[in-house]
């Protein structure tokens, strides 16, 4: 419904927190899709998730947080690997 709304309204900023959380995979390619075409048509989003492989599919970068703290705010898709990333989120980076 939230998303519908933000349709409607033509917001500049929408901010999506697990969205695809308890979909089904019609569902969350619908959501994806959607987050897509707002982003390729001006459209700010703030895409909040836990499942890495949905925030690959849509976002122009990454910020990662763990403990409320910001730990990466330079991270993205086109120059990170998904590896990469989870090593981040974990603190796996720090171990190197």
């Amino acid at each position: 419904m939230a998303i519908a709304r933000a349709m409607y309204f033509d917001s500049d900023l929408i901010i999506l927190d697990e969205p695809t959380n308890n979909l089904g995979v019609a569902e969350t390619q619908g959501v994806l899709r959607f987050v897509r075409n707002a982003r390729d048509t001006g459209h700010s989003c703030v895409f909040i998730a836990h499942n890495i492989h949905h925030v690959f599919q849509v976002v122009d970068r990454m910020v990662v947080m763990r403990r409320g703290t910001i730990v990466a705010d330079d991270l993205s898709p086109k120059t990170s690997s998904i590896q990469e990333v989870e090593d981040v989120i974990t603190g796996e980076h720090l171990a190197a």
